[in-house]
């Protein structure tokens, strides 16, 4: 390039673009030569083929030394697009950006070696680098942009169609190949044993067991979720090995903001419909002293949950003779009753977990049967206070009854 004296520096940077852009297909067959040999994701035709990587790299150079000495370039659909489909063929964002400063470099030392055959001043020289160093950043954020939103994309299109399958399996609405194929987008395997798990949300659009499926996953429990208005529901696989429930229902407690309920084991992904309604049983059975109940493990509790208004009626029955105790005397009896019941009918035992004397576990006691007229010497008398007690603190005092009246029995 004949320097001319007379020509400014706009103009000298102009013809040093124009000089590369006609070496622009050698440039690109050179530059798809250079990234497919350093870097090995780009190394074969399977993500990214020979014809597309030399199409991006023409695409790159008349980006980048097009408007070198004029208005550089502040915008790149096609880099952005470009992000977009390697993206969507799979070839991770490190590799990208890895073959992009491999162009670079390539695209800098080529215009170096030209200015410095055509004779171009330094300060021409220095001024088209900056410029072309300028126009390479923003084709590169570009990029990573379009990836980064196709990553995105994808990611909402995957839990759409998660959620949309967990959907379909919790309404019953699959069948026979289905199944299998449900099981493969969720990321589950196809058999059994499972459960559901059935957790109470706080605030429309809240989630009640944040971190749930990240939790379940380090103990072997594959699991896949989906939001609804009132619950967040869960299907999960149980782990593998001795006490997998168990382990299950820790991780679940620990991840709960709410009450939590979970289903009985069952073996089919078919039969995923009528493991939520137990589950919402068991949800409706738990408790604040009791956050996370296990349908199978708490059959009192899920009796006093599941007619609710019933039970109400026969707890207040049962229970109708502590209607005229002060509240704090009421609950104060049936905490030990509750007590007592956990840990195997021993006073000594349920009066050190109450922080008292035997005896007055006992006088408690006492007092329940007479105001109850129920004997817990007696089997049936104490499967009936039972029941009325686990309905008792889950629905809360119930019933015809009267207001308490202020005696101090």
């Amino acid at each position: 390039m004949e320097h001319r004296p007379s020509e400014s520096l706009d103009a000298q940077v102009e013809r040093l673009g124009a000089r590369m852009l006609r070496q622009a297909d050698d440039l690109a067959d050179r530059m798809a030569a250079r990234i497919r040999a350093a870097v090995p994701r780009y190394g074969s035709d399977a993500a990214v083929s020979a014809e597309e990587l030399r199409r991006t790299c023409l695409e790159n150079v008349r980006f980048i030394f097009g408007p070198l000495g004029s208005a550089p370039a502040l915008s790149s659909p096609e880099s952005r697009e470009n992000g977009r489909r390697r993206a969507r063929a799979g070839v991770p964002l490190t590799a990208v950006m890895e073959a992009y400063r491999v162009g670079a470099r390539f695209l800098w030392d080529r215009l170096a070696e030209t200015a410095a055959h055509e004779g171009v001043p330094a300060e021409a020289t220095v001024r088209a680098a900056s410029e072309m160093w300028l126009v390479l950043d923003t084709y590169t954020q570009h990029m990573a942009e379009g990836y980064r939103e196709e990553v995105t994309a994808q990611t909402l299109r995957r839990d759409q169609e998660r959620s949309a399958v967990v959907e379909a399996l919790l309404e019953g609405r699959l069948a026979g190949a289905e199944l299998w194929d449900a099981a493969a987008i969720l990321r589950i395997p196809p058999q059994g044993p499972y459960v559901v798990i059935a957790a109470q949300v706080t605030d429309i659009g809240s989630h009640a067991l944040p971190g749930a499926e990240e939790a379940l996953r380090s103990i072997g429990a594959a699991s896949a979720w989906r939001l609804l208005h009132d619950t967040e529901v869960g299907i999960a696989r149980l782990p593998r090995g001795a006490g997998g429930l168990d382990r299950l229902a820790a991780v679940v407690a620990g991840a709960a903001v709410g009450r939590v309920g979970v289903s009985p084991v069952y073996g089919e992904l078919k039969d995923t419909a009528a493991a939520l309604r137990l589950a919402r049983i068991a949800l409706h059975a738990a408790f604040e002293g009791q956050a996370v109940t296990v349908f199978d493990r708490a059959p009192l509790a899920i009796a006093a949950a599941c007619a609710p208004e019933v039970m109400q009626r026969v707890a207040h029955g049962v229970l109708a003779g502590l209607d005229a105790l002060p509240g704090a005397q009421r609950a104060l009896l049936l905490e030990t009753f509750g007590a007592w019941l956990d840990h195997g009918g021993s006073a000594d035992r349920t009066a050190a977990a109450l922080f008292c004397h035997p005896n007055t576990v006992r006088h408690r006691l006492r007092r329940l049967e007479e105001r109850t007229g129920r004997a817990l010497s007696e089997p049936r008398d104490v499967a009936e206070l039972s029941l009325a007690f686990e309905t008792d603190r889950r629905l809360g005092r119930a019933g015809p009854s009267a207001e308490p009246a202020a005696t101090g029995d």
